[in-house]
């Protein structure tokens, strides 16, 4: 009877499984790729402005701003917005200015109460935009030249109020691939991102790499004000839109957006500090249930093929093989490496690591601690939607 009830669990846990990998790879073949768009032919092209928030950004300002100048489109805008940098970030910019009038810099030197310094610099760098359309990017994001020629054809012929897209994240290291396909299916499935394109789901996103909105949209939401003090803007800026009953598309473009996320897993697990416990709303009790949740469908399956025997240790050795293959096609899917399937048993125990750690930090430190500036759990917690 013991071992009957073993075999019922795993026969759960086998399902569990199989219905989450299909929701992630049935969301990355779903996706539209931004690069399979034809370039439209319109008379007059409409205005966009790029809107950047940078801060200590020296290493990869530079080849972001080169990138978006570059950018092949007509009635281009590019607005960066110094947020308090104290390393070269200023200087940088304000010698690129000085070659390309296309580039206005806006340095700030004091964060209002009641801001994180991110959604400040982007509120304070649309509020002098007249364009229809605002571009929200990161400051580290590289751009193909026809990007924006694309993506604006796909907005205008599908009539969006908001468009947002996946980037390639081209890592250095094999571990570090692996992070990326273990985040991508984990975010996919979270997110519900097959289902952000229609309308009638509740399903939203956006995404800091590329967050495309009408500018009058962006007013009526009244902005980054709505969400002065939320770490994941990017996010709650395109629930805010799909809330509101704003037309939303997601693409697909690793083609033509690229992300150096992270160059170690030391600076990948201090970077996401800021992320993986705003990402429930500072809930201790959802961030629990994800811990068990992720540890038992993607961890468990590797330790109980060595604790089991019979029929149960073959079905969770079916498990792992499952998780390894569809790991290994995802990454093919994302061009990378397939070999870095392997890792995925210790990329778990990395990802669940990483979220206690930010969780604990949370706590101990009263707030979360990003680019050098502490906001406290009052703060975090008094302007949230």
């Amino acid at each position: 009877m013991n071992q009957d009830w073993i075999l019922w669990v795993i026969a759960f846990h086998v399902a569990a499984v199989t219905i989450f990998e299909i929701l992630a790879h049935w969301t990355m073949v779903r996706l539209v790729k931004l690069r399979s768009q034809e370039i439209g032919e319109f008379e007059i092209w409409p205005d966009v402005t790029i809107v950047v928030a940078a801060r200590n950004e020296q290493r990869d300002i530079e080849p972001a701003v080169r990138s978006m100048l570059q950018l092949d489109y007509p009635n281009l805008h590019l607005t960066v917005v110094n947020d308090r940098s104290t390393d070269q970030t200023g200087e940088i910019l304000d010698r690129i200015a000085s070659e390309n009038p296309r580039l206005q810099v806006v340095h700030i030197e004091e964060l209002p109460e009641g801001w994180l310094g991110k959604n400040y610099a982007l509120q304070l760098g649309s509020e002098s935009s007249k364009s229809e359309y605002l571009l929200f990017t990161d400051a580290d994001v590289t751009f193909d030249p026809l990007c924006l020629y694309r993506a604006i054809t796909y907005a205008q012929q599908q009539q969006l109020d908001h468009l947002t897209m996946f980037p390639a994240m081209p890592m250095p290291s094999l571990w570090l691939n692996a992070f990326v396909v273990f985040f991508v299916r984990i975010f996919f499935v979270f997110f519900r991102a097959w289902q952000v394109n229609n309308p009638r789901r509740t399903a939203s996103l956006g995404l800091g790499a590329f967050n495309l909105i009408r500018r009058e949209v962006y007013k009526s939401i009244d902005g980054h004000r709505r969400i002065s003090m939320e770490v994941v803007d990017d996010l709650l800026i395109g629930q805010l839109i799909k809330g509101a009953g704003y037309k939303q598309h997601v693409l697909q473009a690793r083609d033509d957006l690229s992300v150096p996320w992270y160059q170690s897993l030391r600076e990948l697990v201090v970077g996401l500090d800021k992320n993986t416990f705003a990402g429930v709303g500072y809930n201790p009790w959802l961030m629990l249930l994800c811990v068990f949740a992720i540890t038992v469908t993607f961890l468990w399956p590797f330790v109980g093929v060595f604790l089991t025997t019979s029929t149960a240790q073959w079905m969770l050795g079916m498990i792992c093989i499952e998780l390894i293959g569809s790991s290994a096609w995802m990454a093919i899917r994302l061009k990378i490496n397939p070999v870095c399937a392997l890792l995925l048993p210790w990329i778990v125990v990395v990802f669940v690591f990483t979220i206690i750690r930010a969780t604990v930090l949370f706590y101990v430190r009263g707030g979360i601690k990003w680019r050098d500036t502490l906001y406290t759990r009052e703060q975090l917690k008094s302007n949230r939607i």
